[in-house]
């Protein structure tokens, strides 16, 4: 739904709804045109590639999580607890090396003007596979160091079988970039939950005959095989070794500052989890798990449509005409804002409420944390809008920028309330930590995006007055 605010550029589209729109679409059209500011919304091309591509991503999204709840309650039954603990060790090492070396090719194919040019995109496959054949060489060099560290001999073995998934994921397809590109959100999330579920039977037959922590490690291997298998089967013209100098300079530019971004995302994200985990109890830390869990994933799905529905139309905008561009990013920010206000105002109001239903009493430490972690996810939706825009035109340098003073504020904040308040200042660290990484956005606006800065000041100030009446109001931290 992230570009549902386009106005119709062709007068017969103006006149009247088209009639390839089917009674679902015409319906979320109508009711977005209750939207302040959304009155002209029409169904034109875009905006009906928009809602159809929001509704595919939705439905992705929610069968992917679907097929991951499923996966984790039934090998719960099947394996210990230990074999999940093990896991979850090699998963954590894992994508921190894939995050740590992230040179957003993906990212660059989408919104580059010459993200159809099979040579474009040869290019950039032989770049993504280099990348990962690396990778799975420092994945094989560092596993024994990182299990000696954990003092897990098991993680050795584990952690190199499951490089293998790192290994196959640098040979999917140029054609899942093209299906982002186009926002063919239909064929991506059957490619998507397709290969989860074939992890999924396959994890499951593993378990039937052995059920141990291989049986985990060796479904997500069966998963990115059969994700990159069909990425193949599906690609409308096959992967070559054709290679552009030129292309290849431009793809390593844009990665270079997608690397720092993804790096520093990926060291404040986990450096939240390791300090808490530090400098409070185990009950503490429990219930912190749970809320964080919680939180993120209304925010994760959200984030998701403005990451495969938003940018790939953004960009494709920006491609062709600039000031019809930020006019329609101006309206999709004001859709934004109420659904980043919404998810804000539902946390710190229902917090307690989600946490006493959901977990029980002996849960309810929980609850406040819930209120603060929902706060900053509702932040993190806001910021990312602004953070994708900057993407659209090209630039990553400020979302890395930005991630760094995060960061550092977490790091420096962190440091300070625990060592001298506690564990409830520490959670406002947390909460306003988006707003260090906003600020530097803000001025990537200002220097590539001037004219939709206004629209976005006045829209950051309507959403922290909500939110700060809502947290007043509830008391939140007391």
């Amino acid at each position: 739904m992230a570009t549902i605010a386009n106005i119709a550029e062709n007068p017969a589209v103006q006149a009247g709804l088209e009639p390839q729109a089917s009674w679902v679409e015409l319906g979320l059209i109508r009711l977005g045109r209750r939207i302040p500011g959304l009155d002209g919304l029409s169904a034109s091309t875009r905006v009906l590639t928009a809602v159809r591509g929001s509704a595919w991503t939705a439905a992705g999204y929610g069968a992917s999580q679907l097929a991951r709840l499923a996966s984790t309650v039934v090998l719960a039954r099947m394996v210990a607890p230990q074999a999940f603990g093990l896991v979850a060790l090699v998963t954590v090492y894992l994508s921190g090396l894939e995050l740590l070396s992230d040179l957003g090719i993906g990212m660059d194919v989408v919104q580059h003007k010459r993200g159809d040019d099979p040579v474009f995109i040869n290019t950039a496959f032989m770049i993504q596979a280099v990348r990962g054949i690396m990778l799975w060489g420092v994945a094989w060099g560092l596993a024994y160091p990182f299990a000696s560290f954990y003092k897990q001999p098991a993680v050795l073995a584990l952690a190199i079988v499951g490089s293998c998934s790192t290994l196959a994921g640098a040979f999917n397809s140029g054609s899942i970039w093209m299906l982002t590109r186009h926002v063919r959100r239909k064929e991506l999330m059957l490619l998507t939950t397709g290969s989860e579920v074939c992890g999924l039977i396959v994890a499951v037959i593993w378990a039937l005959i052995s059920p141990t922590a291989w049986a985990l490690v060796v479904g997500r291997v069966a998963a990115t095989v059969a994700r990159m298998v069909w990425s193949h089967v599906i690609a409308e013209y096959p992967m070559s070794l054709t290679w552009d100098p030129r292309a290849a300079r431009e793809i390593l530019a844009f990665g270079a500052g997608i690397f720092v971004s993804s790096a520093t995302h990926f060291l404040a994200g986990e450096a939240v989890r390791l300090v808490v985990g530090k400098f409070v109890n185990l009950i503490e830390l429990g219930c912190f798990s749970l809320a964080l869990a919680i939180s993120g994933a209304a925010g994760r799905g959200l984030q998701e449509l403005i990451m495969q529905v938003f940018f790939p139309m953004m960009s494709k905008s920006f491609r062709e005409n600039r000031d019809a561009a930020f006019e329609q990013y101006k309206k999709t920010r004001r859709l934004l804002l109420i659904l980043s206000a919404a998810l804000g105002v539902g946390f710190v109001a229902g917090g307690k409420w989600v946490v006493h239903i959901l977990l029980g009493a002996k849960y309810a430490e929980a609850g406040w944390m819930l209120q603060l972690l929902g706060t900053q996810w509702a932040l993190e939706l806001f910021v990312t809008l602004a953070a994708v825009m900057l993407f659209a035109v090209g630039t990553s340098r400020f979302t890395a920028m930005g991630n760094a003073c995060k960061l550092g504020f977490l790091g420096v904040g962190l440091f300070i309330t625990f060592s001298k308040f506690g564990l409830h200042e520490a959670m406002w660290v947390i909460a306003l930590a988006p707003l260090a990484n906003y600020a530097v956005v803000l001025l990537g606006l200002r220097r590539r995006c001037a004219a939709v800065l206004r629209e976005e000041v006045l829209s950051f100030a309507g959403f922290a007055a909500v939110t700060a009446v809502a947290l007043a109001i509830c008391g939140v931290g007391r």
